[in-house]
């Protein structure tokens, strides 16, 4: 962590915000750096600064702080990406909220309408006995015709209370109808890491631990593989972090359309992403992790505006089997393992993890 945070003199120009205690410093600090990098004034920066100098989520500190001292390092796109990583669970809590809210209220609606209709259904069976009560003690055909209007009035006053309860009934299916698929999207959000589109650490967390019970329970095979990409921050320092985001995207993309029904990648962190392969023992695993590498490795990458070369992009990886008793964590470390061997061994290669 970087300590200097802690001792680092407030901004120079005018504060925002009078006040020297710690809140407002850090608010101050967040408002002068954003304004700094020429970023948006907007609530998920501020949010995200505010983190950094308030040292409130490490995992804000560590991300900004990997990148460097480059200006150009920290784009509103790449802020977004660390504010839905690591910051998006509160905005999450806060749609719940509102759900709740809107949920709360539409029954409220609904509940004083059936109050209401229950109340007309009364009044109109009381309406129908006392015209049965006097259709049958009467021979006078104006009491007949009084009473008949009467009948008709109260059916009409009822079919009015039941076009209102459907009307809400409709209104209430709506609504539910918007707060499932509101519900559907951020889900998706939380599971989706912004820069790539790949599934993020959430979601390989999830799929992992579903893998490792199928293995448990049934004996299933699965193999995990850890990809990095060679070099990046030397790739990042020669060509800008603009063209590295627009490479972890291309990598990205071609390792999720290279792999098979049930199979995914996800961005692990950084520059690094994380294969799942079920159904796949080591040797199975090793081959498809080597078809990967390659299929990456053979795209050579120029800035389309330009057209200049920028080369092609060597990746390492380390491929682990499932192998139960072991842990899930177990297996991350020993596909961790078997990528830092292949890093060690002269990169751009696959190594393999024994059981």
């Amino acid at each position: 962590m970087d300590t200097s945070l802690q001792t680092a003199p407030p901004p120079t120009d005018a504060p925002y915000f009078a006040a020297h205690d710690p809140v407002a410093l850090c608010a101050n600090r967040a408002l002068v750096r954003m304004r700094e990098q020429g970023l948006q004034p907007v609530p998920h920066n501020f949010e995200m600064w505010y983190a950094y100098y308030a040292q409130s989520n490490l995992d804000v500190v560590r991300a900004i702080d990997s990148m460097g001292a480059d200006p150009q390092a920290l784009t509103d796109q790449r802020c977004g990406a660390i504010h839905q990583e690591f910051l998006s669970n509160a905005h999450e809590g806060e749609v719940a909220r509102q759900a709740t809210a809107t949920i709360q209220a539409t029954m409220d609606g609904f509940s004083s309408r059936l109050a209401q209709a229950k109340t007309a259904t009364g009044r109109y069976r009381g309406a129908l006995e006392e015209a049965a009560h006097t259709l049958s003690h009467t021979d006078s055909v104006l009491a007949m015709r009084t009473t008949l209007q009467s009948v008709l009035d109260s059916t009409g006053d009822m079919i009015a209370h039941n076009h209102q309860l459907a009307a809400e009934l409709e209104r209430s299916a709506q609504a539910m109808q918007q707060l499932q698929g509101e519900f559907e999207q951020v889900r998706k959000q939380s599971l989706t890491d912004g820069l790539t589109a790949l599934p993020n650490r959430k979601a390989f967390d999830a799929e992992l631990q579903r893998l490792w019970q199928e293995a448990d329970a049934q004996g299933a095979a699965f193999c995990m593989l850890m990809v990095d990409i060679d070099h990046f921050k030397a790739f990042n320092d020669t060509f800008g972090h603009q063209v590295g985001d627009e490479v972890l995207r291309i990598v990205a993309r071609t390792l999720q359309e290279s792999l098979a029904s049930g199979e995914m990648a996800a961005r692990y962190g950084g520059e690094e992403f994380a294969v799942l392969l079920p159904g796949r023992d080591l040797q199975a695993g090793l081959a498809q992790a080597n078809a990967l590498r390659t299929q990456v490795h053979n795209m050579l990458m120029t800035r389309r505006a330009t057209g200049e070369k920028i080369g092609r992009v060597p990746v390492s990886g380390g491929v682990a089997q499932c192998c139960i008793p072991e842990s899930a964590q177990a297996l991350v470390a020993r596909a961790d393992g078997a990528l830092y061997a292949a890093k060690k061994n002269g990169r751009n290669r696959i190594a393999s993890a024994s059981t």
